[in-house]
């Protein structure tokens, strides 16, 4: 019988690369930090008519409710309480508008800068529905965005949408609910086929869930929206965090 002998030495490498290949090869995330958001609510309006200010609206944050604050006479507001990595739904409630969000962020390393909310008021979306022969069901969400230009955003004047593109929403929703691109006088119309100069796309009456909204034109990049539809809330991804070109 021939005995075979391993000198000690040998085994250590062969120990190092089993340990190594049974660990994780990525390496160690970075520690959380905190992030400061900033942003601005508008009053959703037509064209010829300059945008509002939502004051005294409390803001808050879906996926940390404690996080809060009021926006100033301005709209604007300030928030802390929220950590590097983290999602976070911004969530607007105000009198005399419809209780709105934005989509779905990934928090960076970094200040949030900029966030902004699109809200009609209660008057000007019972129109709107109007016009677009629907009657918003309070267990279903509307959704909304702007495909937008490379560089532009609400803080542009004039028109800032990225014309001819689509979108496709998935989950998938009943055809009859979107998409329904809004035309250059910045109202919905279902006769178009394409994003307008305006941008605007509105899926109506989702079911609850969570949804990924793509835009799709050659030789175009956009980021898409994550959205969290929750019953009798209108979700708007506006510039410059909506569907935004690169």
């Amino acid at each position: 019988m021939v005995s075979v002998r391993i000198r000690s030495t040998a085994l250590i490498p062969l120990m190092c690369t089993l340990a190594c290949s049974s660990s994780d090869d990525g390496a160690k995330p970075p520690e959380p930090i905190p992030v400061h958001v900033s942003g601005d609510a508008f009053a959703f309006t037509l064209p010829g008519n300059p945008y509002g200010h939502i004051d005294g609206g409390t803001l808050s944050v879906l996926e940390a409710p404690d996080v809060s604050t009021v926006t100033d006479t301005n709209g604007h507001f300030e928030l802390d309480g929220l950590m590097s990595g983290q999602t976070a739904t911004f969530v607007l409630v105000a009198q005399d508008f419809p209780e709105a969000q934005t989509k779905s962020f990934t928090l960076p390393r970094g200040d949030l800068e900029k966030v902004t909310f699109q809200v009609p008021n209660q008057t000007l979306f019972d129109i709107l529905a109007s016009g677009l022969k629907i009657t918003p069901d309070p267990k279903r969400c509307q959704i909304v965005s702007t495909i937008t230009r490379v560089g532009k955003s609400i803080y542009d004047s004039g028109a800032h949408g990225e014309a001819g593109a689509t979108v496709t929403i998935e989950p998938a929703v009943d055809a009859t609910s979107g998409p329904i691109y809004f035309n250059a006088n910045v109202i919905p119309d279902r006769t178009l086929t394409e994003s307008s100069e305006d941008g605007g796309v509105v899926f109506l009456n989702v079911p609850e869930g969570e949804y990924t909204l793509t835009a799709h034109k050659d030789g175009v990049k956009f980021v898409p929206v994550h959205a969290k539809c929750r019953a009798n809330v209108l979700v708007n991804a506006s510039p410059p965090y909506g569907l935004q070109a690169l």
